[in-house]
């Protein structure tokens, strides 16, 4: 029997990148790991622009149903793609379900991006040169995002926030205490509205939006990667059956 599979949905203008210190972990670990590149990112202003919420969720969602076994898909989102996962899973049985930064409050669709550079600028120059490389390409392609999909970003996380209440997979939600670009805040709201009986909700003391290559980024990932080993009917069998994708 196959490994559970682990998908990891990034967050608005982002890509694959954002989570691939999570994603090395749980491949690590031996799990399938599945890291989906939504349709209009990393290609530039004119495939954003061009894609739609529907498509992220489809993009997900096909994923998820061409599993054969139910219940043994592990959905990890980031930042808007928390919110897509949270849609899914409220769709389709999962074995657990972890949001990272969840895109519940956010500040004003144009500030948004400001604030991301920002962080993004503050830190790349203390940091590590893969780091430092990564959080440069990020800014550029905030400044390249448009306005039309700004606002497939405001629909994905209006249908995460009413998917909540039908969500009952087992949920973690890990959030930076420093997020200037989501509300930490919003990670309190979620808990209050998921249906889940099983919440686990952790603040991150020194993290901000960008958790996974920050101060606190082992923490998070350890959070992550023991939660989705207490909830995987198919334990991973070794180390070679793992594939990233």
């Amino acid at each position: 029997m196959e490994a559970d599979l682990c998908v990891l949905v990034h967050g608005f203008t982002g890509t694959p990148e954002e989570l691939a210190p999570l994603t090395a972990a749980l491949v690590q670990e031996g799990y399938r790991v599945l890291t989906p590149l939504l349709p209009g990112h990393g290609q530039g202003k004119r495939e954003l622009a061009q894609a739609t919420a529907t498509q992220w969720l489809q993009a997900v969602e096909s994923l998820v149903q061409t599993e054969n076994s139910p219940g043994s898909v592990h959905l990890i989102g980031f930042s808007m793609g928390a919110m897509l996962a949270g849609v899914v899973a409220s769709r389709h049985p999962v074995a657990s379900l972890t949001l990272l930064a969840p895109a519940v409050y956010y500040v004003g669709t144009r500030q948004i991006f400001r604030q991301i550079a920002g962080v993004i600028k503050d830190t790349w120059h203390s940091t590590g040169s893969r780091r430092g490389d990564f959080l440069q390409r990020r800014i550029e392609d905030l400044s390249e995002a448009p306005l039309s999909g700004l606002k497939q970003f405001r629909r994905m996380v209006n249908l995460g926030k009413s998917s909540l209440p039908t969500v009952t997979a087992p949920v973690c939600i890990v959030q930076g205490s420093q997020d200037a670009t989501v509300e930490p805040r919003g990670a309190e709201y979620v808990r209050a509205n998921l249906g889940s009986t099983e919440i686990k909700l952790h603040f991150l003391p020194e993290s901000d939006h960008l958790m996974l290559y920050g101060p606190n980024a082992q923490e998070a990932i350890d959070l992550v990667v023991s939660f989705v080993q207490q909830h995987s009917p198919h334990a991973p069998k070794s180390l070679g059956d793992s594939v990233q994708g």
